[in-house]
């Protein structure tokens, strides 16, 4: 059938098939017009659509940028932001002039939504002394660019302190206190550190300021007494936040070698244990104490050779007694006569 065709289109000559194609455009267009009007008549169903729930909205402050602590906020760090009200924190503020020149208490990041909890100080609670844990104190030492980690502990890191303690021939170093907070460094609390940059002040360190609980802060200034303080500075995302108590000590080669430790002797004699059948001792009999007599003094007195006086015995009342009387002047003695020869 199709053959047929062929043949039958080939046998016309170039007039009759022009005029053929002219009658198919005709048919054509007049189906095409047919069609439109048919479809023109027809009414068309529309489906209306499904009303979308009024959702009610609210405006809020959210960050714009970082805001660090005990920093003043101004209106450049803030933007307003359209939110579901179910989805608007509880306190959230509204308007720019509500925390413009407030200090914030805490970190606030760039989307977080201001709310009174995270901007608002109170009263008791302004300047340094906010920063202080409610059962810490404030306590500093004296540190330098060696002890100070070389000025890379900013304030609000966690630090640990060791304890290096020297000897005449040993240096020992331990862990003295582990998760310290740094409240600041030579007075500086980290407001000058926007964006990360570090203030002069922390460049080179010489006091340093923790928050511990009062008898962490006792065993800090004793062992300050003892030997040099070091801050270990600890990552942000530490493995462990305690570790087991360590202490090492090295002996230096000149040291002398130890000397040989000798056995205590007792230093007490046990007492016998009587036994409670035993035999009573008799006590040893006391000895009679002989009267004292007093000691009277040998008084002689020789006058030439001869004893005049003699006083050995003590009279019977001695206070009474006297000795006899010496004479002042001894008795002169007579010469004998001695006669002269004479001459006859």
């Amino acid at each position: 059938m199709f053959q047929k065709l062929i043949n039958i289109l080939n046998d016309l000559r170039p007039k009759q098939l022009l005029m053929l194609a002219g009658g198919a455009g005709v048919l054509m267009f007049l189906t095409i017009i047919v069609a439109m009007n048919f479809l023109g008549n027809e009414e068309v169903a529309i489906v209306p659509e499904e009303e979308k729930p009024i959702v009610e909205t609210t405006a809020v402050v959210v960050a714009k940028t970082n805001i660090h602590p005990r920093t003043i906020i101004q209106e450049s760090m803030l933007q307003m932001k359209e939110l579901p009200v179910d989805l608007a924190p509880e306190g959230a503020i509204k308007s720019f002039e509500d925390v413009k020149g407030v200090q914030v208490r805490v970190s606030i990041f760039a989307g977080d939504i201001l709310t009174i909890q995270k901007v608002f100080n109170d009263t008791s609670e302004e300047g340094f002394i906010g920063t202080i844990p409610a059962d810490c104190r404030a306590v500093s030492i004296n540190v330098n660019e060696i002890t100070g980690v070389a000025g890379f502990a900013r304030p609000g890191d966690k630090v640990d302190l060791l304890l290096s303690e020297k000897s005449d021939y040993s240096a020992t170093t331990m862990i003295l206190l582990q998760n310290v907070p740094l409240l600041s460094v030579n007075q500086d609390m980290g407001d000058s550190m926007l964006d990360g940059v570090n203030s002069a002040a922390i460049h080179n360190p010489t006091i340093a300021t923790f928050a511990l609980p009062p008898q962490d802060i006792l065993k800090l200034i004793s062992a300050s007494k003892l030997g040099e303080i070091y801050m270990m500075l600890r990552p942000a995302n530490p493995r462990s936040t305690y570790v087991d108590a360590m202490e090492y000590t090295i002996e230096s080669v000149n040291a002398p070698p130890p000397k040989p430790v000798r056995e205590p002797e007792p230093s007490y004699n046990p007492t016998p244990v009587i036994p409670s059948n035993a035999p009573p001792v008799n006590p040893i009999p006391s000895i009679p104490q002989m009267p004292a007599t007093p000691t009277v003094p040998k008084i002689e007195i020789i006058q030439g050779d001869q004893i005049v006086q003699s006083a050995s015995t003590p009279s019977a009342n001695p206070t009474t007694s006297a000795l006899p009387a010496i004479p002042s002047t001894p008795p002169v003695p007579s010469s004998p006569v001695v006669s002269s020869p004479t001459n006859n």
